[in-house]
């Protein structure tokens, strides 16, 4: 008998991932949306791969504008995330704050204060079922080492904890 969706996301619940705000746009038009569903896909060159749901604004914003920005969010950041997965009433340009936002090569919304961002060109879209596979020339990054990252697991914001890191 094959899974069923809903088993299928009760099992990937379990799955802990970095939190990002997936940005694209330029003032007044930017678009944003909480997204865990990201990874690196080739260092050459040097590209990443996110999955987003096709019915989004945010990815209808992506495919219009050619590009987007991977923020990946800090512990200390989870009303931003909870804001840009849209448990909140602000919608679209609401969400952007001047003094969290700057830019980079592609003119893409990046969050100064982010663990980490990938400033990136749309290369492809990939359509699969209720999601697609963006495809993104990285054109630059920014790293902000001080915070830990923000992970969801189990339906919730959760915290690396630092002391069971290890150096590889």
């Amino acid at each position: 008998m094959p899974i069923t969706s809903d088993q299928y996301r009760q099992i990937m619940r379990r799955y802990p991932a970095a939190v990002t705000i997936i940005s694209t746009g330029r003032a007044p038009e930017r678009s944003g949306m909480t997204a865990t569903a990201v990874m690196s896909l080739s260092a050459e060159p040097v590209r990443v791969v996110c999955a987003i749901n096709r019915s989004s604004l945010t990815f209808a914003h992506m495919e219009r504008n050619g590009f987007f920005c991977v923020n990946t969010l800090s512990q200390e950041q989870t009303e931003l995330a909870t804001l840009f997965a849209g448990r909140d009433t602000r919608f679209g340009e609401e969400r952007f704050s001047e003094q969290h936002w700057t830019t980079l090569e592609s003119g893409a919304p990046v969050l100064r204060q982010a663990v980490m961002a990938l400033d990136c060109r749309l290369n492809q879209c990939i359509e699969m079922g209720t999601h697609a596979l963006v495809i993104g020339d990285v054109l630059a990054g920014t790293v902000v080492a001080t915070q830990p990252p923000l992970l969801y697991v189990d339906g919730r914001w959760a915290g690396l904890d630092t002391r069971l890191a290890c150096a590889a």
